[in-house]
């Protein structure tokens, strides 16, 4: 296992906060993830260009860090967006993700997530956690008649499966050949439709469909533990399912209160999932890739970027991982 932060990309050319690497660096975290849509556009041709990955490990490097885990581009016109919808583009912007997978092959980063939805994460509103501390927090009955977004056609099931099925299909080679393993994150919110889509892969049994329709070694997910919990199901006992089967290539170690139609995120201590047992079947399963916060409680005094959420979930996993290795 291997503690993870996500960080952020800003400025031309794209960089990381010198401040951000060394919160990183004095927390002991040793692995960050990128996501894609900080240095791949369609104006600078849709792909991932060799010196812009260059340029931000050599600063990764200046820290001590490693990148872990990229993260394609997701939402709307984004690099493989019109793939989602099933238009005649999406044979270029497949390619554009191949070269893609090939230039974050060519610097040894060993994990590459990807998304497949139009609506993404959508239709939370503001909660509220422990102390009054601000959360994200979903209600499906408020937004599950809202229509298609921007008057997109509705996607059912065969139709996604249809056209998730044929772009992994279309990348999965070039993954294999460049040693990198695929993290799909599962739909969130997992609800039944959202905008006029089905959320097929937001059941344990979609996922598992997944792999048994693309056995390859490179197909896993990111385990979102937070929408895994979101599902109504045991995210304990999802991670032996998925982890005998060496399918799980990136963690979300997050927590909710709840689940659909209607849940609140929550602080890691704070959630209905007992984390310890968690991060035990994680180290029982041998899981060795990375592990990161996500969607952290807004805490008093924070920054824009969540610094002290961030530090307080890194502590307990920090914690969580010494206290199941000493068993």
């Amino acid at each position: 296992m291997k503690l993870c932060l996500g960080m952020r990309l800003t400025g031309e050319p794209a960089m990381f906060d010198p401040e951000d690497l060394a919160f990183a660096a004095h927390l002991g975290v040793p692995a960050v993830k990128i996501c894609g849509h900080d240095l791949i556009s369609r104006e600078n041709g849709n792909v991932l260009h060799a010196e812009d990955l260059e340029r931000i490990i050599e600063q990764l490097d200046q820290y001590g860090l490693e990148l872990a885990v990229f993260l394609l581009p997701q939402g709307r016109n984004t690099q493989y967006w019109n793939a989602r919808l099933g238009r005649p583009e999406r044979e270029q912007e497949a390619e554009d993700v191949r070269e893609t997978l090939r230039v974050v092959g060519s610097f040894g980063v060993p994990v590459v997530e990807w998304t497949w939805s139009v609506p993404d994460v959508w239709g939370s509103t503001r909660g509220e956690g422990r102390g009054g501390a601000v959360v994200r927090r979903f209600d499906y009955e408020a937004v599950k008649d809202v229509g298609p977004v921007e008057a997109e056609e509705a996607m059912d099931a065969d139709t996604m499966w249809e056209r998730m099925l044929w772009f992994l299909r279309a990348i999965i080679p070039v993954a294999e050949e460049q040693d990198i393993r695929l993290a799909l994150h599962p739909h969130d919110p997992p609800t039944p439709f959202l905008r006029g889509e089905a959320r097929i892969i937001g059941t344990i049994e979609g996922l598992q469909r997944l792999f048994e329709e693309v056995p390859s070694p490179a197909n896993g997910l990111n385990l979102c533990q937070g929408t895994i919990a979101e599902m109504g199901v045991d995210p304990i006992e999802v991670i032996y399912l998925f982890g005998k089967q060496d399918r799980i290539n990136h963690v979300h170690f997050r927590d909710v209160k709840g689940s659909v139609p209607f849940f609140d995120e929550s602080f890691v201590d704070d959630g209905d999932t007992d984390m310890l047992e968690a991060m035990r079947a994680y180290h029982e399963i041998g899981y060795r890739y990375a592990m990161m916060p996500d969607h952290t409680p807004r805490i008093a005094g924070d920054t824009p970027y969540g610094h002290r959420g961030r530090a307080y979930a890194i502590g307990y996993m920090r914690a969580l991982i010494d206290a199941v290795s000493r068993s």
